[in-house]
């Protein structure tokens, strides 16, 4: 994937105001706080979602907000400060599907390119044990399990890459 960085918007230091200078990094010019003696850089966006089966179905809800609004993704969302992805991922399938879930395991990771945030790394968790019954909340206007043969349209492509490794390992 070939992901075109913007231009760094920042141009005061988020920490104590100072006015960032273009300066080496030893590979690039990039945004510096001589105050803070810290670079600043444009990293990628953690996000994760959840892959929540119910025998042969799989969990999806569709979006109530934008970017895609109407269309329909993986349980997720952004992994805040001070979470792990996991916990990320979990937090997000509660918020959007009043899903409890337990015992995760990394499926897969993919990136997407974001107008939002410039790029954003996607871990999918499966999730073996989990509880309740989905109800759409927060962020998402309806929830539902599909069989393969009749999943949704898909918003993401990122959410389309880890879904074809899920439907890899499944006979």
């Amino acid at each position: 994937m070939n992901v075109v960085k913007p231009p760094f918007s920042w141009n005061f230091c988020p920490q104590c105001g100072s006015m960032l200078i273009a300066r080496d990094d030893g590979e690039h010019d990039r945004p510096y706080c001589q105050s803070c003696s810290r670079f600043y850089y444009f990293n990628p966006v953690p996000a994760a979602c959840c892959f929540v089966p119910d025998g042969n179905k799989l969990l999806f809800v569709q979006r109530a907000v934008e970017p895609c609004k109407g269309m329909w993704t993986l349980p997720g969302g952004f992994v805040e400060l001070g979470e792990t992805a996991e916990e990320g991922a979990l937090r997000e399938l509660f918020e959007e599907t009043n899903i409890v879930g337990r015992n995760t395991r990394l499926l897969g990771i993919s990136t997407q390119s974001s107008r939002q945030s410039g790029s954003v790394i996607i871990l999918g968790f499966l999730v073996d044990d989990w509880e309740g019954s989905p109800v759409a909340q927060s962020d998402a206007s309806h929830v539902g399990f599909f069989p393969k043969e009749n999943r949704p349209p898909i918003a993401f492509q990122a959410h389309k890459d880890l879904l074809e490794i899920y439907d890899s390992l499944k006979p």
